[in-house]
């Protein structure tokens, strides 16, 4: 009564109720009985034990059936009036949040898991023991087995089914340790057999409250262990130790990088005198959906120094046989789905494929993909019908629909004028300073070479053959922190499976390809994804950005779960393309025999809101690496219920200088 009439309910736990209240606890307590001064501890201890069991009361019997019923919730009970109207107002307001409740159901799903229930009520342990002492024989101690099984004996004398087992295994081992055929050490004696399982550091079961093991069990206290001056002293010194051999780590990868620099920029003559590197300049955007209108900024470099420099230019003619390297388009010209070489010659022109060559077109061979999906305009059926399928080949195309390159002019350069292009580049504020060298580089031999950063990707990554392409303008919005497309996306989940991979994780996460995403009610889109669920186990974790329209948000399948974490504020229905992955996860059930699974879509509102109208991409990337540093995978639950959170400036900054860093390993 001490406790509930003097601490307030409001109060949200034992260790935050001031120590001047437990001492005027402590201070009634000594004046209406006779108590030890040591025992201020324990006492203080059995206190707070009955104040939360009296605020648990009040929740279950006047708060919890009765939420969403405010005039039931304004005033206390009657009967306990005592707890003052304000402290119960705000006690009410902790008690109904969602937070709290999630907590309640958890803890109350935990408690129904618990089999033996003890059956003493208010007599306790103690009670009990003192009860048997009187039919026991004087001077034998009273095993806390015994006292374990006869605290679940029902009122009928019986013992229930679930407890049967365990107290015939007390009957057999108490037998055993009668005859001294039982080995005890320690806490393993009778009851921690029985059970088959280890006792609590913290308490002791079967013989009530405030009895710790190492009292029960009267086992040896652990020395401490006193480290010595000199000890101290040879800790610091290896400290140091480590420090300056990761220090001399870091210079050795600083004086590589900037070795590779100088490197990149002795061969900057050769790149752009000797050869054009070959970069499609279509139309689409890399963005998908995006479509940005935006203009670029122009780098402003001097013309007239640019002229001065160019100490000779000449036309470079095509070899004889050859027409020079080409983009092939499908459909209307601006459509550019691969590029590679066109044969003029009309001795070769004549036939492919074993038939003749059709008025009209040209023979080409396919060096390269940009729609890889793309359907070939006179395709060999059963064979190649993609333009996938058909680089590296010799196929017919549409005169057309080849869009000639026009030669170029032969410049040389002296590394003199490269280093000043270089200085007179404005960075921008929001360029990480780690990578003003790209930033550099994108703005400057990139935009004027129309150089793109490709590679080809490991068929793991995607579970499809595909070759990445990051163009200059990609680069750019990357490190002004403007928005970003399916490429710079995609080459974050690159370093991410690179990532998974030293960590022994394949079997675990697994990516899809952003760009198989586009337009996602197309058959061949459901066919991929039901051969890239089918590889590896079935409690995989897929990641799958999509973009349905200027914005991205991150899918996620696990199992038969379809999770949608949008970095919008507001929640937005995904109609067509919830629908294509359901259909899709549909079709892969019944073509694995899991007829009986129905996949479920969930919008998981509490992931970190986007701060502005262009870090959509951004903060899908930052989902995955979280999800994919977090052990115990819980983002459903963690992100279940809505929150106002947004990534900071910083949080998003390490995902973009991640993906930067890859992005000049490719240079």
């Amino acid at each position: 009564m001490l406790a509930r009439k003097m601490v307030p309910i409001n109060i949200v736990s034992w260790p935050e109720v001031d120590g001047e209240l437990k001492d005027k606890i402590w201070i009634d307590v000594q004046d209406t009985f006779k108590v030890a001064p040591e025992s201020k501890k324990l006492v203080l201890t059995s206190a707070g034990t009955k104040w939360r069991q009296f605020k648990t009361n009040l929740t279950n019997k006047y708060v919890l059936p009765y939420l969403g019923k405010k005039k039931k919730l304004r005033k206390p009970p009657k009967q306990y009036a005592f707890v003052g109207l304000l402290p119960w107002k705000e006690f009410v307001s902790q008690r109904t949040t969602e937070a709290w409740l999630k907590l309640h159901n958890d803890q109350s799903k935990r408690v129904k898991k618990r089999k033996y229930h003890h059956r003493l009520s208010r007599k306790g342990y103690i009670g009990l023991e003192e009860e048997l002492k009187h039919s026991w024989p004087e001077g034998d101690v009273i095993d806390r087995a015994i006292l374990w099984k006869k605290a679940r004996v029902l009122k009928n004398g019986e013992i229930s089914e679930e407890v049967t087992p365990i107290a015939t295994k007390i009957d057999e081992l108490m037998e055993k340790k009668r005859k001294g055929e039982l080995e005890i050490s320690g806490s393993s004696d009778v009851l921690s057999q029985a059970l088959e399982t280890p006792e609590h550091s913290g308490r002791v079961r079967g013989v009530g409250g405030f009895v710790n093991p190492s009292t029960y069990f009267k086992l040896p206290k652990q020395k401490r262990v006193r480290t010595t001056k000199a000890e101290l002293l040879a800790r610091d010194k290896e400290r140091d130790r480590e420090l300056e051999e990761t220090k001399k780590i870091i210079l050795e990868k600083q004086a590589k990088a900037e070795e590779l620099l100088n490197k990149r920029i002795a061969q900057l003559e050769a790149l752009i005198t000797e050869k054009a590197t070959y970069t499609p300049h279509s139309p689409i955007s890399d963005k998908g959906s995006f479509h940005d209108k935006e203009k670029k900024r122009p780098i402003n470099l001097d013309v007239d120094n640019v002229q001065e420099n160019v100490d000779d230019c000449e036309i470079v003619p095509p070899p004889a046989d050859m027409g020079g390297t080409c983009e092939l388009a499908v459909n209307t010209i601006s459509n550019i789905v691969a590029f590679g070489t066109v044969f003029d010659d009309v001795d070769i022109n004549k036939m492919i494929h074993g038939a003749p060559l059709k008025e009209g077109c040209v023979r080409v061979s396919v060096d390269g993909e940009i729609q890889g999906d793309a359907p070939l305009p006179f395709p060999i059926m059963g064979e190649m019908e993609l333009v996938r399928e058909a680089v590296g080949s010799h196929v017919a195309w549409p005169e057309e629909f080849v869009i000639r390159r026009q030669p170029v002019k032969k410049k040389k350069r002296n590394m003199d004028f490269v280093k000043s292009m270089f200085d007179k580049v404005e960075l921008s504020p929001m360029v990480p300073k780690r990578c003003k060298l790209l930033y550099k580089h994108a703005t400057t031999i990139m935009k004027q070479t129309s150089e793109a950063i490709t590679t080809v990707l490991d068929d793991n990554i995607f579970g499809i053959h595909k070759q990445l392409f990051i163009l200059t303008e990609n680069v750019i919005d990357l490190l002004e922190m403007k928005k970003i497309g399916q490429g710079v996306i995609a080459a974050y989940m690159v370093q991410l499976h690179e990532f998974i991979t030293e960590r022994d994780e394949l079997e675990t996460f697994a990516f899809i390809d952003p760009a198989a995403t586009y337009n996602c009610e197309r058959s061949d889109f459901s066919s991929y994804l039901v051969n890239r669920l089918k590889e590896g186990k079935a409690d995989r974790i897929f990641f799958m950005p999509y973009n349905p329209g200027e914005h991205w948000i991150l899918t996620i399948i696990w199992e038969d779960e379809i999770y949608i974490l949008d970095p919008l504020g507001k929640s937005i229905h995904y109609q067509a393309w919830g629908n294509s992955v359901i259909n899709a996860i549909k079709s892969f059930n019944a073509e694995t025999g899991r007829t009986n699974k129905v996949p479920k879509l969930k919008l998981l509102p509490g992931v970190p809101k986007q701060p502005g109208g262009v870090e959509c991409g951004y903060c899908v990337m930052r989902y995955m690496k979280d999800i994919i540093n977090d052990h115990t995978l819980s983002f459903p639950t963690k992100w279940a219920v809505k929150t106002r959170k947004a990534y900071t400036q910083d949080e998003l900054d390490e995902v973009r200088i991640e993906v930067a860093d890859y992005l000049q390993t490719l240079l």
